[in-house]
């Protein structure tokens, strides 16, 4: 007769649970960054007195409206003119301080769900926190100089790093540069230079991206020009600019990026979400038992209004909560629960182009390890024997 292990006993109980959630939800294969602030911004400000802080509403508020839209000219809408002459009211937080320069920062972060209205109501769009990753390649030539741009140690080429890392930031696209240890690599740089996508493909692997951008930027009659071939997660774009400065070149270069990946990403009308609600992906949930005892203690959460499972795999399950308040008090309430251990946010991989439905999502989604403890029963003489 088999002896069935206890081992045995905790794989078919994990199948059976597999199984039985597989028939009902699909599962995810996508990944994605989560840009944790696109409803912030800091802008400039002239003292902390009632107009000045208006005016700063104001203007921290179109920087949002544009990262979250993907449009550059959402503050347009005639629709969105009352909310931005109101702007004050959509604040959650706010800190002045110094800046850098010397004068005054207003340092904003504004309430998500009040945006996501004020945008559904004006009939624009909303891209959610999930978005693709860039790696981008970059080869400058100026005069008979060419580099390629890196993480760290360019020298000459420092400027232009800096100003697309600020430009694809101020527009909520996350965007990494190679390592440092290919700018002596001559072989890649000519072949970033040609836009030979097949090699540059190759030495990206192993690289964390979603999306790649292959991009050359060299002088033109009195000023530059840029062109790019930018293609994964569902895009495939090849296209040049020129602009007389490298700040309005690579904003319009940026710009062809997000319009494009917000109209296919970004959702509409009735499909946006203006109530918080976010994704809680948990792992170590082994069997029917564990699932239950999850979901139980999720629903009894303070905040929790509803929650339910929305996909599994072999290893996790994703459910779907939706809350009251904000996403940080949500967090201190499931820190009280023993069960859920937190977990960092994993790291986005490459490979995963096909897989779209993560960056269409507008919730954020939170990473746990389910530790289910169980208390030992009491010793007796029917259990000696």
């Amino acid at each position: 007769m088999a002896v069935q292990t206890r081992s045995d006993v905790r794989l078919t109980m994990a199948a059976a649970l597999v199984s039985l959630l597989l028939t009902l939800l699909p599962i995810p294969h996508a990944h994605a960054v989560v840009v944790d602030d696109l409803y912030h911004a800091t802008v400039p400000v002239s003292g902390e007195g009632e107009d000045a802080l208006a005016e700063g509403y104001r203007q921290g508020l179109s920087r949002v409206l544009v990262k979250v839209s993907g449009d550059r000219s959402v503050a347009d809408l005639d629709g969105l003119a009352p909310v931005l002459d109101d702007a004050g009211s959509l604040v959650d937080g706010r800190q002045l301080e110094k800046g850098r320069d010397g004068g005054d920062e207003l340092t904003l972060r504004f309430s998500r769900a009040a945006v996501n209205r004020a945008l559904a109501d004006a009939g624009a769009r909303v891209w959610g926190l999930n978005r693709p990753l860039t790696l981008a390649w970059v080869a400058v030539q100026d005069g008979g100089d060419r580099g390629l741009l890196v993480q760290t140690g360019e020298s000459s080429d420092q400027g232009w790093s800096a100003l697309i890392l600020e430009q694809t930031a101020s527009r909520g696209l996350p965007l990494a540069l190679p390592p440092a240890d290919r700018a002596g690599d001559r072989r890649l740089l000519s072949e970033v230079w040609g836009q030979f996508m097949g090699q540059v493909s190759r030495a990206s692997s192993g690289l964390d991206h979603d999306l790649l951008a292959v991009v050359r930027i060299s002088r033109r009659d009195d000023g530059w020009q840029a062109s790019w071939n930018y293609e994964g997660a569902g895009i495939d774009q090849s296209r040049s600019v020129t602009a007389e400065t490298p700040e309005t070149l690579i904003s319009e270069m940026v710009e062809n990026w997000v319009a494009e990946l917000a109209s296919r990403y970004g959702v509409s009308g009735g499909a946006i979400e203006t109530g918080p609600r976010v994704r809680l992906m948990l792992e170590g949930v082994a069997s029917p038992g564990d699932y239950a005892a999850a979901k139980r203690a999720l629903g009894q959460l303070n905040p929790v209004k509803s929650v339910g499972a929305v996909s599994v795999s072999s290893d996790h399950i994703v459910f779907e909560l939706e809350y009251e308040g904000e996403l940080p008090q949500l967090r201190q309430n499931i820190a009280l629960e023993e069960r859920f251990r937190a977990l960092d946010q994993p790291g986005t991989g490459a490979g995963n182009a096909g897989d779209e439905e993560d960056f269409r999502t507008v919730r954020q989604t939170l990473y746990y390890r389910w530790q289910q403890q169980v208390a030992a029963p009491p010793s007796s003489d029917n259990d000696a024997r």
